[in-house]
């Protein structure tokens, strides 16, 4: 008779972050057609002025070059852990490949959201907080700033942002905008 599988709390294991943005991602690539996530790739990697056996040199050849071929056409399915792959390799975020179009549109300043940084670093640890954090270290790595002491987040920003607060299993909040209003961080808010 096999032995009842028991755990005990020091022996229990929480859903690893890469598990969590994976849920993450998943709920996003549902809001964007496969195509536009393919062309998005492509132009990507001819925006370096790489040629595909150029993508597979930089990937060190976890990618062929016709494998990627095949994933920018469509005729391969595209894994999470590829699509993960394939934006390290690219140096972009993954919500560059699947926020929706009018994300990519410059919004007026009335979506925005203004959030001062160091009001965030002195909030105390929270897993909040660190999920907040790392999206905007995540923005700030694309947009290349980092000496500001505020960020501007865009209304599908806080879209996101309110996605990941209800996928993460360890955010005990209520919601994003729940939790924002009382942490006295937001300069503004149009």
């Amino acid at each position: 008779m096999r032995p009842k599988n028991t755990t005990s709390p020091e022996d229990s294991v929480d859903i690893h972050e890469v598990a969590r943005v994976r849920i993450s991602i998943l709920h996003l690539m549902l809001t964007i057609d496969m195509p536009e996530i393919q062309k998005r790739i492509r132009a990507a990697r001819i925006s370096r002025g790489w040629s595909l056996a150029d993508f597979q040199s930089h990937s060190g050849g976890a990618i062929t070059a016709i494998a990627m071929g095949s994933y920018e056409r469509g005729s391969r399915t595209l894994s999470t852990q590829k699509l993960i792959t394939i934006c390290k390799v690219l140096e972009i975020s993954l919500l560059h490949l699947l926020a929706s179009d009018q994300e990519f549109v410059r919004g007026d300043s009335s979506s925005r959201h203004i959030y001062d940084l160091r009001a965030l670093q002195d909030l105390p640890q929270t897993p909040e907080k660190s999920h907040l954090l790392s999206y905007i270290h995540q923005i700030i790595k694309e947009r290349g700033d980092w000496k500001g002491a505020v960020i501007s987040l865009r209304k599908g920003d806080i879209e996101n942002l309110t996605r990941i607060f209800e996928c993460s299993s360890e955010i005990k909040s209520t919601g994003y905008l729940e939790w924002l209003a009382v942490q006295g961080i937001s300069l503004r808010k149009n």
